[in-house]
């Protein structure tokens, strides 16, 4: 609600707004010197999930955090007694508070992952 007011505001005086959704400032993705609307993490917005082939493969909406989904994956896992015990290829250190979203826009990997097996491949 309070976006739907700041918007057309700003817009109004011509000063740039910048959105950030989750996840530490480490790389310095929501510096602004106008506007930064900070949007809560915390809703039900863009985080319907999928588990496909026996836990092999997740289709998740951008608004769930990184760990959230580690932790569907660990569940299905243990309900299903799969064989493997997946979680997905980036792992950031801030992978319990960055969202699915800026974990591919940024190109996150993580230490495990190197540059083979980060979020492009």
């Amino acid at each position: 609600e309070e976006g739907k007011k700041v918007l057309p505001t700003a817009r109004k005086h011509r000063v740039p707004a910048t959105s950030r959704a989750a996840g530490p400032p480490l790389s310095g993705q929501a510096v602004t010197d106008s506007v930064l609307l900070k949007l809560s993490h915390s809703g039900r917005n863009f985080r319907r999930y999928e588990i496909l082939d026996q836990g092999k493969r997740i289709t998740v909406e951008p608004g769930l955090i990184g760990g959230e989904v580690n932790r569907l994956l660990q569940n299905y896992h243990k309900k299903h007694g799969t064989q493997m015990q997946y979680k997905i290829g980036p792992d950031p250190s801030s992978i319990d508070s960055c969202m699915l979203g800026g974990i591919i826009s940024n190109n996150s990997s993580g230490m495990c992952c190197g540059v083979k097996q980060n979020t492009y491949h």
